[in-house]
């Protein structure tokens, strides 16, 4: 009886594996490119009707991860995975082509094939993240996008040859480069011959310094700059562009203007010591009738008034969620650049009315100057639904800190939420982390 029901089973696997088998190749195709690259190519070993059907998948994703790769030593085999694959696939086109895995100028000749096959394959999305959290690039060791596949010189000047115009950017619509070098003329060149780019994210590129984002017949629509410290500039003008990111440096000359659908603003690791009246005006954004949320990373010092942050929203009369995210350097007593003719400054900067404003996060909440910006926001925002606070425990250890010292913390923190519970209207719920 047992013999009977294997032999059933073994055959009714069989007719299983047969029956998926007579699927058409488009559907197979399709099932295979939701695996990870290895498994796919793992499936070539089923039988004959499999051998090549994972040669014509559309994802090609060489995340050293999937394949186990160590992260460093052993670029060898990894370029011997990543060229023979390509060297195997058949497909006429490829919608994603995502390379991830530390290699750097040293490794030029074959990330040059690799870009020139998903460009003649018209790839809808190039990935290359070519270092990671434990491996930060140095400058000018990074690898460079090539200039003769944009037809430009190694100086930006354009050239006239074969590679001018190369119908692989033609189909480009989400571009992520990281620990790749583009300057500023290769920019440009993706800006003007890629008329389907979305997606436009630069991650450690060290070759930049100005970029522009200008023309509203670009289709861009989310723009990320993030951790490039030579831009000296950002000007996004008459732009369909709905989020735009930036992580970087205070030295940044940006404008901004006439963006009319940007509703998600991010500006990270801000850092300013005192935002005094005089320095707000460096730092005021223009008017965004549409921007519905502002996410803000700032570093300051922790006697610091936060008024000016709140000044550097009355222009977007939309918004409905603010994020503020505080890290505090340390705890000063001095007010050399902020006394209170100063403050009061601000707090005439910050009297505006936010009329759509319906959440407010603040991280890193530490002392009575945040409780004058929770004030501010809770007197002036008529729709406000929710506030959000995460109190910083200990901005300032103290080793010698005694069990007195936390009681009177654990005290203060009660003492807040009580506060401001008689000063936040019934509609407005309160949320302690």
């Amino acid at each position: 009886m047992d013999r009977r029901r294997k032999k059933m089973a073994r055959v009714s696997t069989v007719e299983g594996e047969d029956q998926v088998s007579k699927l058409p190749d488009e559907i197979l195709v399709s099932i295979l490119s939701r695996l990870t690259l290895r498994e796919a190519v793992g499936t070539s070993v089923l039988s004959k009707r499999w051998r090549y059907v994972w040669t014509c998948i559309s994802v090609l994703n060489f995340d050293a991860n999937d394949i186990y790769f160590p992260r460093d030593g052993d670029v060898n085999n990894y370029s011997k995975w990543v060229s023979g694959v390509l060297a195997q696939h058949r497909s006429p086109n490829v919608d994603e082509f995502r390379v991830c895995y530390n290699l750097d100028v040293r490794h030029s000749f074959h990330i040059d094939q690799w870009i020139k096959f998903a460009l003649s394959n018209r790839v809808h999305t190039i990935e290359l993240h070519l270092s990671n959290i434990w491996s930060w690039p140095l400058p000018d060791t990074s690898y460079t996008f090539p200039n003769r596949l944009l037809g430009l010189s190694a100086f930006g000047l354009h050239l006239n040859n074969s590679f001018n115009v190369f119908v692989g950017f033609k189909s480009l619509k989400t571009l992520s480069l990281k620990a790749v070098d583009v300057g500023d003329k290769a920019l440009e060149y993706f800006l003007s011959n890629c008329p389907l780019l979305e997606r436009l994210s630069l991650h450690l590129v060290f070759a930049l310094r100005n970029i522009k984002v200008v023309g509203l017949s670009l289709l861009l629509r989310r723009l990320e700059v993030v951790s490039c410290p030579r831009v000296e500039s950002i000007a996004i003008c008459d732009t369909n562009l709905v989020s735009f990111t930036y992580d970087g440096y205070t030295k940044l000359r940006m404008v901004l203007k006439n963006a009319p659908q940007l509703v998600e603003l991010e500006i990270l690791r801000l850092t300013v010591r005192h935002l005094v009246q005089e320095r707000l005006s460096a730092y005021m954004l223009p008017k965004l009738k549409y921007l519905e949320q502002f996410v803000l990373v700032v570093d300051r010092w922790s006697d610091a008034s936060l008024l000016g942050y709140l000044a550097m929203i009355k222009n977007w009369p939309n918004l409905q969620r603010f994020v503020l995210q505080l890290s505090s350097r340390r705890l000063i007593h001095d007010h050399d650049e902020e006394g209170e003719g100063a403050r009061e400054d601000l707090r005439e900067a910050a009297r505006y009315c936010h009329p759509c404003l319906k959440m407010v996060e603040i991280a890193g909440y530490c002392n009575t100057c945040d409780f004058e910006l929770l004030k501010q926001i809770i007197e002036n925002a008529v729709k406000l639904e929710k506030i959000i606070i995460d109190a910083l425990e200990n901005p300032d250890p103290d080793p010698d800190r005694d069990s007195k010292s936390k009681n009177e913390e654990d005290c203060k923190e009660i003492s807040l939420e009580q506060q401001l519970k008689t000063k936040l209207p019934p509609r407005v719920e309160l949320v302690m982390l």
